[in-house]
């Protein structure tokens, strides 16, 4: 059974339930002999959204099953509100592909679940819940929905049950980008002022930057970062973060002291380093393309791609370093132009060559 909490819709003043503690230790789970998630530990304190993301096969998915309790750890432990096993409440969950009942009307099932969760008026709440998520064809069978149709009217019938802690496995995935931005938004704006505890799953890195109070990395089974979005975007020098969370350019440098030379350009170090060679790890927002006069290396396009607000390409320099470039799309190059490169002015990060 699920564990819900009625609304308080009263004018007193009460506040809302908090949501809940979710806590893993050692968890650690295989299928047919190959480990599946290896030694994890991670909190989701109450309230909080905690957003996950890493490669196919990292693990995510698996975690999220082990906190909704459809699967159980080989060992290790998973906690909610202070309850493990049987005994700990049950964590409501909303997938990419929710499993649906072949008959039965969509804001029939959204309204039965707001007069169980204890709504004062469950009519005007799924009428809410259908706005929210932008679900427009409440009165069709839930099997007749489109697939996107589907992830928003499980959305709605999830937060009709008024949860304190929710798992969502890449629950927008249908969406386009248009409407899955502004669904995510008014969605965070709920979790948030009903304080609900959130594991929120997804292929999307911008998406999980977006929504996070706390991002976790994971690769091969297990967290490799965790933190705040900009905290663990910043670690760019990390190989397996670098790859989930955008493309990265690795470029020659040489260290003295507290800078790095790069191209003629000297810049200030993110971390402390050895003096000599290095390689400089960039994201493509701080290259910049610059004028032929300017400090920097001369580089060859390889490839351009138009991405609405950005253009980025991929050039070739001079010093045969493959480097990924975002700039704006009137700055127009095509394949094979000749240009000519640079760093932006902000402390650098470093690693050994090698």
């Amino acid at each position: 059974m699920v564990a819900v909490t009625p609304m308080d819709t009263s004018a007193s003043g009460a506040p809302r339930p908090s949501g809940w503690t979710i806590t893993l230790r050692g968890v650690r789970r295989e299928r047919a002999g190959a480990v599946v998630l290896a030694d994890v530990d991670l909190d989701a304190e109450p309230g909080g959204i905690v957003a996950l993301v890493g490669p196919s096969g990292c693990g995510a998915s698996t975690l999220l099953r082990l906190v909704t309790g459809a699967e159980r750890p080989d060992a290790g432990t998973v906690t909610i509100e202070g309850r493990t096993g049987p005994a700990a409440p049950r964590v409501i969950e909303v997938r990419d592909r929710a499993p649906v009942a072949r008959f039965g009307r969509a804001r029939a099932a959204i309204l039965a679940a707001a007069r169980h969760s204890g709504v004062v008026d469950p009519e005007a709440e799924t009428d809410r819940l259908c706005e929210l998520v932008g679900l427009a064809l409440s009165h069709k069978s839930v099997h007749r929905l489109s697939h996107g149709d589907r992830q928003r009217w499980a959305l709605a019938r999830a937060l009709a049950t008024r949860p304190r802690a929710l798992v969502l496995d890449d629950a927008l995935a249908a969406l386009h980008t248009t409407a899955r931005a502004e669904t995510r938004d008014r969605l965070v704006k709920e979790l948030r002022e009903r304080g609900v505890t959130t594991l929120w799953a997804t292929r999307d890195t911008a998406e999980a930057a977006a929504v996070a109070d706390h991002l976790v990395v994971m690769d091969q089974g297990r967290i490799v970062a965790a933190g705040s979005p900009d905290e663990v975007y910043a670690r760019v020098a990390d190989a397996a973060v670098a790859e989930v969370l955008g493309p990265v350019s690795a470029v020659p440098g040489i260290v003295e002291g507290v800078v790095v030379e790069v191209w003629g350009q000297e810049l200030p170090l993110a971390g402390a380093a050895h003096d000599g060679h290095c390689d400089v790890v960039v994201r493509p927002e701080n290259v910049l393309l610059v004028g032929p006069d300017a400090p920097g290396v001369d580089a060859v396009v390889e490839e351009t791609i138009f991405l609405g607000s950005v253009r980025r390409s991929t050039v070739r320099t001079s010093d045969g370093s493959r480097v990924v470039v975002e700039h704006a799309p009137d700055q127009r190059v095509d394949d094979r132009d000749a240009v000519r490169i640079a760093l932006a002015a902000v402390p650098a990060t470093v690693r050994p060559i090698g």
